[in-house]
């Protein structure tokens, strides 16, 4: 059955029998009408939207077939028919995923086109007009069309009787094979015309690595016995996937390419690759090997060959290989050595075949394992191992497993570090234990032990108790690290007695311990179980708890104290903040070009020395020396790129930029440099009065060299005077073309130069009169501005009034000008003596001449005397232009720019100028780079619907971007002459919110910036000034590859790649996301953008789905997306953390020698992109003896200016990355990869395990274990401060808390890993304690702080509910209680948090100096930044606690919001119930009890010494989250937020009810911790919960009903009563159960019955036992607390009954000040204190969100809710939580 038959079948399963269902195939059926033909116009049939599994073979012909259908509607159906033919030979039963549904639009696409397609065929067949069409598109270079018609040819006979005329068989194929797509080299498709194919870079290592010349024959060569390259050879071998193959062949010509050029001396022969290059490559990517195999006493197997002609060939052989298996080893890259375990066994395998050699065994041919079928080392190397970490991965559990019962990526990869590694053999033995995963926890901790003793190679079983084998057994179960910190910390203590922590925190607490000591105490004021023990040890224990704690976290306090000091003095040395703002930056800008010339200019190497001479004089000595005129056209030209770019950014105005920008004397034909606008136009104009210099020149006496020594001593003032008279000549020779008045005004201009040449200025000229001829120009100048033709005779006016008063008034021999006209007029016989005297006559246009039109200038009369108007555009308008504002401009220089983003780049940009980096190389001598960006489904770009929606009532994006950039909106909208398009709209919003699309464009930048200093190496400076243009119209020459845009673009290709990895984007698109779409538009927006994605498709095998993964990388073509590179993946290949897991799948297509990994909430700017290859050459210089392998930079937080949170946010990230990491790196050497804009040395991490690690949980935070493991690796980590990239953070307190606990949960992971382990084992002493307290430590810290003010409190209960305090004060009458208290009071300081917040202070002194910081200090304080930073210390101290005691680490999502909005008291309460306002009522019950029992012997200033601090933290950690909440005090969201908090509280859960919409659900999932812990982690949290024990069991002796008895008998009792209140809920329970459906009304009997009995056993108490309603409510406190921790599921409605208590709590207070408007009002100040600065209307935002209810009146809400919260108390406390939806409001 042919394939047209097969079809035909198919289409009968498809569609129903019937005449109006059948297809139309074949020609027997009659045509439809030429009528119908001639209106035939179908719409593009959808080729975007396809299964995944048919999207590779099919996606190209429906695309061609909708590109071509308007020229050939009959070759675009028969693309259609082959692509719906492809489709039933793929999946014949439709049993795909959505195969079914493509089968039958498709059909009923090609029924509809059947007949009118075959009357519009112009040939004779189907088969002549594909030919024909073929032949068109190949002629024109439409390769990829030609190649899918020529596919469509081969399955269409030619019916016409003729034979075909194409060729046929294997020569079809490979002209075919011609057209395939390519990603930067075109190296498949034979392009060798290709710009960047002609580099000769390029070509050396084209040819190196097509040089199979030796090479043994494979079975899956071509016929010839030669494969086209090394890599093709290598893939016949081993059987490495073709799109692998492909992949890797690119990767490693650029890496040849790139070092071959850098080699120094140059080679002979340039297209010959250096032998240097190969080394240094083979070098890089065999450290970690030739490591690896000296560990494990192991022989390398590189060998080399004995002929010199082929070492080269075997060193690319050995190097291609090792980058196939990497490219193809999808999550092993993760385990560096266990690829190189494969890379072992398979190069001995090469070298055996390259050397011919015979196996013993069989005497054949040494041949490779797997042999060299499809796919081969992917399915019997990759995909066995892959399997165990899958199956490893599974037994994680999402996260609830301990780390002891499954093996991660360390402990698999941990096992390739022995030579037990070895038993796998080769082929791999799959009945190893390795592959064996059904382990126990206790096997795989017996597992690792073994491992560690396989590793030290132990002879015997003493050999165990080696101090350093016993330190690593102990390291499994105990963290070893911290014990030797806290033995070294204790040795270090006891030896140095100068420690001041000692004198401070110990001393005054000696002399009352000694006094406590002796006191003899024999009543108590509890039931005393240990009345006998000696030195009252308890109350010793109250006492010096806290302070050994505080004693113990001092370290921290320290280190932000010498991190201050020294981070500052390091910041000031290397001018850090050196120049700060705009009127800096104009008092140094005439240093600038020479700065820069030395930093950012690159230089040949005979040149440099001097240049590094002349920038350390000028650096250190802060001397502007004589702008050289070659410095001055380069830095001009980079100037105005960049004051174009804030223009292109909307960031200033055309006015601005007119301002700003820095022209090139020799584009005005002039020899003065050119300096911009905002720095001249002040010093000719001095506000509304004369200009500074005409004041100067009218005033002054004396001697014209003094008057030019203090015009030149201000350079702008003299350069400002020097091109107006240039501007002006220049015009003037322009304008003016009549014979006399040229005569006439070089006489004019010869009088001025000889004056001043001859120093007579002063007496040749009456300079008093200057500031009238000032005027007359500005109005000349001013006409000659506006252009207008008909202005052309008071143009003549105003020229002649300037030239009269000129000669007239000001000249004091103007007599020799006027004999000039009356030659003139003499010569023409006139006899008015009169007239011959007046310069009037100049200029008539009536019988003198006329005004000629500049474009007729040829044309007009030979007497015309001007040429007006002039060229609306050129130089001349430039001129003109330039001169006006120079002359009119009202600004003072310091308001230009007004953008205060705009004055910070430059600022820093002016300040990097003069900071320490290394000469810049020229562009082809630089290290390549690549750029790589994780993402996930972010925001792509805004759509017009998400711009323009107004969700509830709230404030659209579009509305919120405007009201927040007034100006830049402006600017936007000037740029586009106020009718942008949406799509404008669109990016310009985008641009300002955490979008893909601004993080896209900003690294971009790199392209732009590497493009324009590609061009600057070539030209000259005679070049520069036409360089632009000629750049801009050669691009018009693209397809001639000798052009000089092709030139550049060629070379940058080279250098740089940028790849996005869209996890999801096959996903999106096969589901027709919007997000798949913006992705394209943005690939189409920059051409050499990539995106790789992983796509999830279904093959059939053996009649069942099975699902594929694969690798994708795709770019854009026509707005449409095309594969470049396809490699299948052993399985799904996130399987740990997302983001890692993400990264490494992507990383194979990335190119260059260093690596960037920019997250998507960054951005970049287009002066800092241009410092890029200086920063890349940190990776050449040495350290010591190590170069970097990690180079950090820092980070500018554009989120600052949101709201006050966002501002604190900012700061503290900012200090983090400024002050905090340049501390890190140097002295302490502690600094690892914080944060995103890190440049990896790639090379090094591809071989060392990666940029991140992905083992789930305890690799969370991801980032910083690329740090620890290139430390562990012997790398080198720096960080570098003169070059900075954008970055957001979160702006709402519920975004930045969880981005908190993200961290803290990482770093509580963090202290389980073995790099913390390693780290802190091979450290020394000092350095150790610097990663400690800069790591894992902080947090550690955060969490004893918090422990500490536990400790203190119930230490001061302890002594309180005893009695001991009272005894010890009253009667012992202790003299040194201040002492004591003093001491106490200093624990304070950690909360409030002001000497850990010293670098932060010292940072904004740098940037903003100290004044403004100072301002900005006092600023914070006043906007409650304590209060946000204590709430914070809470948010890290509870996340890392829980994650240390329980696990369940996990990423919390924060989302990149830019609009501010009000969070819900449900969203609240859900968040921070368990983590602060559980703690901060139990600190306030603590606090009031401390204050009521101590008031009667301890003074009120004593208390407040003590508490004061946890006082605030308590009320911070309760109220925090509504004072930072917009319109947390407006009390329409009040009346809103309680009836959400009704209905959420009253919600039943269950399964699939989320935990936002049900407290029930809530409270499952925020316990369900404790289900999954293990038996120690349960037994430290009940320990912990006992707490409240202490102060249960004190206070029942202190209540009255108690009656002062302190027998044991009334503590069981207050047991007896918790009983009975349980008892209580079940019998209620029980009864609800089985009585409330059909006896209902009994139930309700039987309710009120109890609670009848309640009352009168509570009355009874209160009038027999005197119980006081202070019992009640301790009572009430206790009781939840005791339950919630004592029982679980039976509690469930006594702990919902108390998160109601505790929520009505929170309420009442917030609805108190809400009723207050100026609260509201207040609190909207203190959050967007910066907004109002700024003059923006932040109210319209605030209050937009309406969710229309119906708004409940004051007293309905104070009487009615509370009135039903109290029904709800005494009605449904007994009930079970499913009843409560009967009663809810």
């Amino acid at each position: 059955m042919d394939s047209r038959s097969r079809v035909v079948y198919a289409m009968e399963e498809i569609v129903p029998e019937g005449p109006s269902h059948r297809p139309v195939i074949s020609s027997s059926q009659p045509f439809p009408g030429r009528a119908r033909a001639a209106r035939y116009s179908p719409e593009p049939f959808d080729s975007e939207k396809l299964p995944p599994i048919m999207v590779s073979e099919i996606r190209r012909f429906l695309r061609v077939a909708n590109e071509i259908e308007s020229e050939s509607p009959r070759v675009a159906y028969l693309c259609r028919f082959h692509a719906f033919v492809k489709i039933h030979m793929m999946d014949q039963n439709s049993s795909g995923r959505g195969v079914r549904q493509l089968k039958t639009s498709l059909l009923q696409r090609l029924q509809q086109d059947e007949e009118v397609t075959k009357i519009l065929r112009t040939k004779k067949s189907d088969a002549r007009e594909l030919e024909y069409l073929h032949l068109k598109k190949k002629s024109e270079n439409a390769f990829e069309i030609a190649s899918v018609l020529m596919e469509v040819l081969k399955a269409v006979p030619f019916g016409d009787g003729h034979e075909q005329s194409l060729p046929a068989g294997q020569d079809i194929v490979e002209k075919s094979g011609s057209y395939s797509p390519y990603n930067i080299l075109p190296l498949d498709s034979g392009d060798n015309k290709n710009a960047i194919m002609l580099l000769p870079e390029i070509e050396a290592a084209v040819s190196a690595i097509r040089n199979v010349r030796g090479l043994p024959s494979t079975d899956n060569s071509c016929e010839t016995g030669l494969p086209l390259d090394i890599l093709y050879w290598l893939q016949s071998l081993f059987g490495f996937q073709a799109g692998s193959v492909s992949n890797q062949r690119e990767h490693l010509v650029l890496l040849l390419a790139n070092m071959h050029v850098r080699q120094n001396p140059k080679p002979a022969l340039a297209t010959k690759l250096d032998d240097r290059a190969v080394d240094e490559l083979m070098a890089k990517i065999f450290k970690n090997y030739r490591n690896w195999c000296k560990f494990l006493g192991r022989n390398c197997n590189l060998w080399l060959p004995s002929v010199k002609q082929e070492i080269q060939q075997y060193k690319i052989l050995y190097i291609a290989l090792y980058l196939l298996i990497w490219g193809e080893a999808s999550n092993l890259r993760l385990m560096p050595e266990c690829l190189c375990y494969i890379f072992h066994h398979m190069a001995y395998e090469l070298y055996g075949v390259l050397s011919g050699a015979v196996c013993l065994n069989t005497g054949k041919k040494v041949v490779p394992a797997y042999g060299g079928s499809n796919e081969s080392f992917l399915g019997n190397v990759v995909t066995p191992i892959y399997k165990v970490i899958n199956e490893e991965a599974q037994k994680n559990k999402n996260g609830v497993s301990d780390h002891s019962k499954w093996r991660n990526y360390d402990d698999l990869n941990e096992f390739f570090w022995s030579n037990n590694c070895f038993k796998l053999g080769w082929p791999l033995r799959l009945e190893n234990d390795f592959f064996f995963t059904s382990f126990s926890s206790e096997q795989i901790s017996n597992s690792k032990v073994m491992s560690i003793l396989a590793w030290h190679e132990l002879e015997t079983p003493l050999d165990v108790f080696d101090p350093e084998v016993f330190d690593g057994i102990m390291s499994i179960f105990v963290t070893n690290a911290i014990l030797r910190l806290l033995q070294a910390s204790f040795i270090c203590r006891s030896r140095d007695s100068r420690i001041p922590s000692i004198p401070s925190k110990i001393k005054p607490l000696i002399i009352p311990t000694k006094h406590i000591m002796k006191v003899n105490i024999n009543s108590y004021d509890w039931h005393e179980f240990f009345p006998e023990v000696q030195n009252n040890a308890g109350a010793i224990l109250a006492v010096w708890a806290p302070i050994i704690i505080v004693y113990f976290m001092d370290m921290q306090i320290w280190y932000s104290i010498f991190c201050t000091i020294f981070g500052g003095v390091y910041g000031i040395v290397h001018h850090l903040g050196e120049i700060r703002t705009v009127e800096m930056v104009k008092s140094r800008f005439y240093s600038f070009p020479s700065m820069f010339n030395v930093s950012l200019v690159a230089h040949s190497s005979q040149s440099k020395k001097g240049s590094i001479f002349k920038y350390i004089l000028q650096n250190k000595a802060f001397k502007s020396t004589e702008v050289a005129r070659e410095e001055l056209p380069k830095f001009a030209l980079v100037w105005n790129q960049i004051i174009a770019h804030f223009r292109s950014e909307d960031l200033i105005n055309n006015r601005e930029m007119d301002l700003m920008i820095m022209p090139l004397a020799c584009e005005f034909g002039g020899t003065s440099a050119r300096w911009p606008l905002f720095l001249l136009a002040m010093k000719l104009l001095f506000a509304s009065q004369f200009s500074t210099a005409v004041n100067i020149a009218r005033d002054y006496v004396g001697k014209y060299e003094k008057l030019y020594r203090k015009i030149k001593k201000d350079k702008y003032m003299f350069y400002a005077v020097k091109e107006c008279y240039d501007t002006l000549k220049n015009i003037f020779n322009f304008l003016v073309i009549g014979d006399l008045e040229k005569r006439v005004l070089r006489a004019i201009f010869d009088e001025i130069e000889t004056s001043i040449g001859n120093s007579s200025i002063l007496t040749d000229f009456k300079m008093a009169e200057l500031p009238v001829l000032n005027e007359k120009v500005i109005k000349m100048v001013e006409i000659l501005f506006e252009n207008n033709l008909t202005h052309g005779d008071a143009l003549i006016i105003s020229l002649q009034d300037v030239l009269e008063f000129l000669i007239n008034d000001m000249m004091v021999e103007g007599g020799r000008i006027l004999d000039i006209i009356d030659s003139s007029y003499a010569q023409e016989g006139s006899v008015d003596v009169f007239l011959l005297q007046q310069v009037s006559h100049m200029f008539k246009s009536d019988s003198r001449g006329c005004i000629v039109p500049f474009p007729q200038q040829d044309k007009g009369p030979k007497n015309s005397v001007l040429r007006f108007p002039l060229p609306d555009k050129g130089l001349l308008r430039d001129q003109v232009k330039r001169l006006f504002l120079m002359l009119t401009v009202k600004e003072a220089a310091s308001d230009i720019p007004a953008n205060l983003e705009v004055r910070r780049r430059i600022s820093f940009f002016a300040t990097s100028l003069f900071m320490d980096m290394p000469p810049a190389p020229k562009v082809r001598n630089m290290l390549s780079l690549s750029v790589m960006t994780p993402y996930f489904m972010e925001e792509v770009k805004f759509s017009d619907d998400e711009l323009h929606l107004n969700e509830d009532g709230g404030a659209s994006i579009l509305y919120y971007m405007q009201k927040i950039y007034p100006d830049e909106w402006k600017n936007f909208l000037e740029r586009f002459n106020y009718n942008p398009t949406d799509e404008d709209t669109q990016y310009w919003a985008s641009f300002r919110g955490q979008t893909l699309s601004r993080t896209v464009r900003g690294m971009m930048y790199y392209r732009k910036a590497l493009k324009f200093q590609a061009f600057l190496d070539m030209a000259s400076n005679q070049d520069i000034a036409k360089g632009c243009i000629a750049i801009e119209r050669d691009n018009n020459q693209k397809n001639s590859q000798h052009s000089l845009a092709a030139k550049l673009d060629a070379l940058v290709d080279m250098k740089f790649t940028y790849v996005i990895s869209c996890q999801m984007f096959g996903l999106q698109k096969s589901l027709g996301d919007s997000h798949a779409q913006d992705i394209i538009d943005l690939m189409s927006r920059y051409p050499s953008l990539r995106v790789a994605y992983i796509e999830e498709k279904e093959e059939i095998v053996d009649g069942k789905p099975h699902k594929v993964y694969s690798s994708v990388l795709i770019k854009a073509v026509n707005n449409l997306d095309q594969e470049v590179y396809r490699i299948k993946l052993p399985g799904p290949p996130i399987i740990g953390e997302g983001k890692p897991e993400n990264q490494n799948h992507a990383i194979i297509f990335t190119r260059g020698e260093a690596l960037q990994t920019i997250d998507m909430n960054q951005d970049n700017y287009f002066e800092e992109a241009y410092k890029m290859r200086n920063l890349l050459q940190e990776f050449s210089l040495h350290s010591g003896q190590q170069r970097p392998t990690i180079v950090g930079l820092r980070e500018h937080i554009f989120t600052g200016s949101i709201s006050s949170l966002a501002g604190f946010m900012s700061y503290q990230e900012t200090s983090f990355v400024t002050i905090g990491q340049r501390f890190l790196a140097n002295p302490l050497r502690v600094r690892f990869h914080y944060g995103h804009p890190d440049l990896f040395d790639r090379i090094f991490h591809i071989t060392q395990g990666g940029i991140s690690k992905a083992s789930k949980n305890i690799n969370l935070s991801e980032d910083v274990f690329a740090g620890f493991n290139s430390i562990l690796r012997q790398g080198h980590v720096t960080y570098k401060e003169y070059m900075q990239v954008g970055k957001g953070r979160d702006v709402g307190l519920n975004q930045i808390s969880k981005f908190e606990a993200k961290v803290a949960n990482g770093n509580s992971e963090q202290t389980l890993s073995r790099d913390i382990y390693r780290l802190g084992h091979h450290f020394d002493f000092f350095r150790m304690l610097s990663f400690y307290f800069t790591t894992v430590g902080y947090y550690f810290n955060n969490l004893v702080s918090v422990f500490g003010v536990y400790v203190f409190l119930y230490g001061q209960l302890y002594l309180l509910l005893s009695g001991v305090e009272r005894a010890i004060i009253l009667d012992a009458r202790l003299q040194n209680i201040k002492s004591l208290e003093t001491v106490l009071a200093t624990q304070s300081f950690l909360q409030l948090g002001l000497l850990t917040g010293l670098p932060m202070a010292m940072e904004l002194g740098l940037e903003k100096g100290f004044l403004s910081a100072i301002s900005d200090f006092i600023l914070m304080q006043l906007q409650l930044a304590s209060a946000f930073f204590t709430f914070s210390l809470g948010t890290k101290a509870h996340y890392f606690g829980r994650t240390i005691l329980h696990g369940g680490a996990k990423y919390r999502p924060t989302g990149r919001k830019f609009v501010v909005f009000h969070a819900g008291f449900t969203e609240n309460y859900q968040l921070y119930s368990r983590s602060h306002f559980v703690k901060g009522f139990e600190l306030i019950f603590l606090l009031t009890i401390y204050n009521l029992f101590r008031m009667s012997y301890e003074s009120n200033i004593a208390y407040m010494m003590i508490t004061y601090s946890t006082w605030f933290m308590a009320i911070t950690w309760l109220f925090a989250p509504f004072l930072f909440n917009p319109s947390g005090f407006a009390w329409r969201m009040i009346v809103e937020d309680w009836a959400d908090w009704n209905k959420w509280m009253n919600n039943v859960g269950g399964i699939g009810v989320q935990p936002e919409k049900s407290w029930e659900s809530w409270w499952n999932a925020e316990n369900a911790h404790l289900r999954h812990s293990g038996l120690w982690s349960r037994i430290v949290e009940i320990l912990l919960c006992l707490r409240f024990f202490i102060y249960q069991y004190g206070l029942v002796y202190h209540l009255d009903i108690s009656q002062e008895n302190k027998n044991i008998v009334v503590y069981m009792l207050s047991w007896f009563v918790i009983v009975a209140v349980f008892l209580l809920v079940k019998v209620v329970g029980e009864g609800s159960r089985r009585l409330s459906a059909n006896y209902h009304l009994i139930f309700r009997f039987l309710k009120l019955f109890i609670f009848l009995c309640v009352l009168t056993g509570i009355f009874t108490m209160l009038s027999v036992c005197q119980l006081s309603i202070m019992d009640l409510v301790v009572a009430q406190t206790l009781r939840p607390k005791i339950e919630e921790y004592g029982l679980w599921e039976s509690v469930k409605v006594i702990a919902q009954a108390y998160d109601y208590g505790m929520g009505g709590l929170l309420f009442i207070p917030i609805a108190m000040l809400a009723w207050m408007p100026l609260i509201s009002a207040i609190q909207t100040r203190v959050l967007f204190n910066q907004a109002f600065t700024r003059q923006l209307q932040i109210h319209p935002i605030l209050y937009g969100k309406n969710k229309n209810r119906e708004k409940m009146t004051i007293s309905l809400f104070s009487i009615a809710h509370t009135f039903c919260w109290i029904v709800h108390q005494l009605n449904d406390t007994f009930g079970e939580a499913n009843f409560l939806k009967h009663n809810s409001i």
